[in-house]
């Protein structure tokens, strides 16, 4: 190969450059060439870049389309199923005469009070949830204002109306000879009309409201009338609601029927004062909804006053175990704390656990006061009673200190303190105030419900004649208790024990035991009364019974611990003293026959910081003397 090609070989080793200089073009033709070639290369690539580009582009903007598409079908969706799930209550403006709009009273301002209106009776109290009822629209009331045109709104109202299940109200303000009329309606019904003066426009508003609520949401309507205690129009307002609750009924929704006779066992305690007929709608509506937490709830209640206590305890247990774990979403939640906390404290008080109970109480006192049912008054009444059954006076003092004097006003309160300190005259002047209370009773109703209250207080109250050897009152105020009232029964027994009659106390006492197996109150008292007798065998039996079934309840094992000194075993006594000690610490008898068994076992030191202990406590006269004697004998 010669120099010359060599040199005129191109360096970049170009195929089409080789073939030039093969072909024996110059070095001139061939640069040319390249430089032509290289043009056309980057036209090539710049137009590669461009296409690439172009279909980046197409691709975005494809992606672009497709997600304005999802956004679309998605917002289409959620107005779809929001249709769908729509409940609310669409009241249209009314129609009305021209002289009224041009006063300002146009159809979008009456259906605006009638909005009004309807809101203010959606509030009434109740115990039940609004999204239970049949037919719900809650609190999702509204105007609806007609639209021009194409628009979202328009969109979702067609929507709404077609899947929908809102009720829809309309009506109409026309004018008569005499008056005005207002008209209303819901749905395809017929509707009302009320007529009246022009000057009588609101009242007849309400009158239409009042049809409205009742078309459309009946249980919600008769609690409005059922929860209004103003005496004007009460006989009526009562009768109405009874009348729907009845019409509830005889309907086919299981559910409506139990609350429907939950409605007329409220009605007839509150309005009537009939316990017993109340507790048979209760278990009408358990009937119909055996988990009806609020019904185990309210019949208990009744239960309670009719001196049932087994069947009034069964109940408690299961509304507090509903509360807890059951399906409760037809209460109202509001509502569904206060029965709880209710359910909850009087569960531990009845088994003798005021340990538990009393924050319990303390926790119901600090809630709103927004239900009549469950009012803070309950609460404090079952702490304070709570506080007094855990023999600790001095929380008693310090918590009504902190109420004021007023919470002493209770009956109940002030009788289980006299029966605590051990006050006989003092309970018996609450019976002449409770008398004197029944005897100023202007109505029957009025009557009858003090009459229920002093009828609670007729054991106490004998006791304490018996106490003072007042036999006679004593059985005359327990003769008028039906013969199954539990506290009457334990009554009958203890006073025939203060009588001597032993083997009539011991009749009373088993019948009370078969009564209330599940309640350890019972077999406490039998165990004293056992123990007073000097046997403190059998009183074991009774003392280990009420334990077992109230494990928590330290006076069954303070007097097991008693019963057991009375044997000579002291030193087994101290335990039963101290596990009694966690539950009632602040107890001054406690303390003082703790300090007795530490004595007898030989341990003085330690008997004379219990002897300490009981002298700061609350004790009745005998063991104040009975302290001295072991201080100073």
């Amino acid at each position: 190969m010669s120099e010359d090609f060599k040199s005129a070989a191109p360096e970049s080793g170009e195929p089409a450059a080789v073939s030039l200089a093969l072909a024996g073009a110059s070095r001139i033709e061939a640069d040319a060439y390249l430089r032509d070639q290289r043009q056309h290369l980057r036209e090539q690539l710049d137009q590669i870049h461009l296409d690439v580009w172009e279909k980046k582009l197409g691709v975005l903007l494809r992606i672009a389309t497709l997600c304005v598409g999802l956004a679309f079908a998605g917002g289409l969706g959620l107005m779809v199923w929001d249709a769908a799930h729509s409940k609310g209550l669409v009241i249209t403006p009314f129609n009305v005469p021209p002289s009224l709009a041009d006063r300002g009273l146009t159809g979008e301002v009456i259906a605006s009070q009638m909005i009004d209106k309807l809101t203010v009776m959606s509030k009434t109290e109740s115990s039940r949830a609004f999204q239970s009822y049949a037919n719900n629209w809650g609190n999702n009331i509204k105007v609806e204002i007609p639209e021009t045109g194409v628009s979202i709104g328009e969109l979702q109202r067609f929507l709404t109306e077609w899947l929908g299940h809102d009720t829809r109200i309309s009506g109409e303000v026309y004018k008569t000879d005499t008056g005005i009329v207002v008209a209303a309606r819901a749905g395809g019904e017929a509707g009302a009309a009320f007529v009246g003066k022009e000057s009588d426009l609101d009242s007849l508003v309400q009158q239409a409201a009042e049809h409205i609520y009742e078309v459309t949401q009946p249980y919600r309507y008769a609690n409005y009338l059922d929860r209004n205690y103003d005496p004007k129009g009460l006989r009526q307002r009562i009768a109405k609601a009874a009348s729907i609750y009845r019409q509830l009924i005889a309907g086919d929704v299981r559910l409506e029927r139990a609350w429907a006779w939950n409605g007329l066992g409220t009605i007839e305690f509150r309005f009537h004062g009939d316990n017993g007929k109340a507790a048979w709608y209760y278990r009408k509506a358990l009937a119909e909804k055996p988990d009806m937490a609020v019904g185990h709830y309210a019949l208990s209640s009744r239960l309670v006053l009719l001196g049932q206590d087994e069947v009034e305890f069964q109940n408690l247990k299961q509304a507090s175990q509903l509360l807890h774990t059951g399906d409760i979403s037809d209460i109202n939640p509001h509502y569904a704390v206060y029965v709880r906390t209710s359910a909850d404290a009087r569960v531990a008080e009845t088994l003798g656990d005021f340990a538990a109970a009393i924050p319990i109480s303390k926790a119901g006192a600090a809630l709103p006061d927004d239900f009549s049912v469950l009012a803070r008054g309950n609460f404090i009444g079952n702490g304070l009673v709570e506080m007094v059954r855990q023999h600790d006076l001095g929380a008693f003092r310090a918590w009504r200190r902190e109420l004021g004097q007023g919470a002493m006003a209770l009956n109940t309160v002030r009788l289980w303190y006299d029966l605590e300190r051990q006050d006989w005259r003092d309970m018996l002047l609450t019976e002449q105030l409770s008398r004197a209370n029944l005897a100023r009773a202007t109505d029957a109703l009025t009557q009858r419900l003090r009459q229920n209250t002093f009828d609670r207080l007729r054991p106490f109250l004998a006791y304490a004649h018996a106490q003072l050897g007042d036999f006679t009152k004593a059985e005359a105020l327990l003769a008028d208790l039906s013969p199954d009232d539990a506290g009457g029964i334990r009554a009958r027994a203890l006073v025939a024990e203060l009588k001597g009659e032993h083997a009539r106390a011991d009749w009373w006492f088993a019948r009370s035991e078969a009564q209330t197996p599940s309640i350890p109150l019972t077999d406490l008292l039998w165990g004293q009364t056992l123990l007073k007798r000097g046997q403190p065998d059998a009183a074991i039996r009774k003392f280990v019974r009420a334990n077992t079934l109230g494990p928590k309840f330290a006076d069954p094992l303070e007097g097991w611990g008693e019963a057991l000194m009375a044997k000579n075993q002291s030193h087994l006594a101290l335990a039963k003293f101290a596990e009694a000690g966690k539950y009632a610490p602040n107890w001054g008898r406690l303390h003082l026959k703790w300090g007795e068994a530490l004595i007898y076992a030989g341990n003085k030191d330690e008997g004379a910081k219990h002897f300490a202990r009981a002298a700061q406590l609350d004790l009745t006269p005998s063991e104040k003397q009975e302290l001295s004697g072991m201080i100073h004998g």
